[in-house]
């Protein structure tokens, strides 16, 4: 996959596109981008996802804004992994792109630029200023322009049991209340958080803080069975026990406290990825590191 932030270095006679935030790139996220797959291949075209950075609620709304599931780099290695995405085009989403209208944006960046043919999305998707630009509005755009507009439909999600669509807030949402399983089906993978250690000590078993960015979607207070590894080192996922802490007073983030074996190497300033398994049950983290390491 081949990552675009400026969509005038594009020179596509024709594509297939997808658009969104792709936050978490869950299961409903990756179905679409199967679709979008099958598109490209009927057409023979490349395909295209167009997403946003920051978040469009940071501009518009920022009180508002929702916690991240992924960074950006991690919606990359995500959306990469799927196989299914050619180009990603990265637009900043700014005051300027927030004023610009469906019309204005599919015209401008969607035909001129990717050459667009075919544009592949759920079927509650909008864009533009608005949100003028509705799945019924782009296929009456679309006839005048040259490009099919084929909706994806949301589906309750199964794995979860909930009769919830499989979608980021909701992911968001389960994860905020502590149900780190359901949310995991959901992403069909672990919740990861990234963060820089900053307070390392020792007791019982290896304490390590890791200092989380505060717009990252974090589990509430409390003790989880996990993974941790340094980033950018091809070493194993080391088990942990994560305990999720109030915002530390001195460094304004969250903190994530890992409880590791004794001779684990960690050091201050390693950036590290933790991932979150499920809740941890006080028993089993009292036999794997000891009642000392729980205080």
């Amino acid at each position: 996959m081949i990552v675009i932030s400026d969509p005038s270095e594009f020179n596509l006679s024709g594509s297939a596109v997808s658009i969104g935030m792709f936050d978490g790139v869950h299961r409903g996220h990756r179905r679409v981008l199967r679709k979008l797959r099958d598109q490209g291949l009927a057409l023979q075209l490349p395909t295209v996802l167009v997403t946003f950075d920051p978040h469009p609620l940071a501009t518009l709304r920022p009180a508002f804004c929702p916690a991240l599931l992924t960074t950006l780099e991690g919606r990359m290695e995500l959306l990469a992994s799927t196989g299914h995405v050619d180009y990603c085009l990265v637009l900043t989403f700014d005051r300027v792109r927030s004023a610009e209208s469906a019309d204005e944006f599919v015209r401008r960046t969607l035909v001129d630029m990717l050459g667009m043919r075919s544009l592949i999305v759920g079927e509650n998707f909008a864009c533009g200023s608005g949100r003028q630009g509705n799945i019924e509005y782009l296929g009456h755009l679309g006839d005048s322009l040259g490009f099919d507009v084929r909706p994806v439909p949301l589906r309750p999600d199964t794995y979860v049991g909930n009769s919830a669509h499989c979608s980021s807030s909701e992911t968001r949402r389960l994860i905020q209340q502590g149900d780190i399983a359901s949310a995991n089906a959901m992403l069909d993978r672990p919740h990861e958080l990234s963060g820089t250690v900053f307070g390392p000590s020792e007791s019982a078993c290896r304490v390590i803080d890791v200092a989380v960015p505060r717009d990252m979607c974090s589990p509430p207070v409390g003790d989880y069975a996990g993974t941790v590894k340094k980033q950018d080192v091809a070493a194993p996922w080391i088990g942990a026990i994560l305990q999720v802490r109030e915002q530390h007073p001195q460094i304004g983030a969250r903190t994530v406290r890992l409880l590791v074996e004794k001779d684990t190497e960690i050091a201050p300033g390693d950036a590290m990825t933790v991932r979150f398994l499920d809740r941890a049950r006080s028993a089993t983290s009292r036999v794997a590191f000891g009642t000392m390491a729980m205080i």
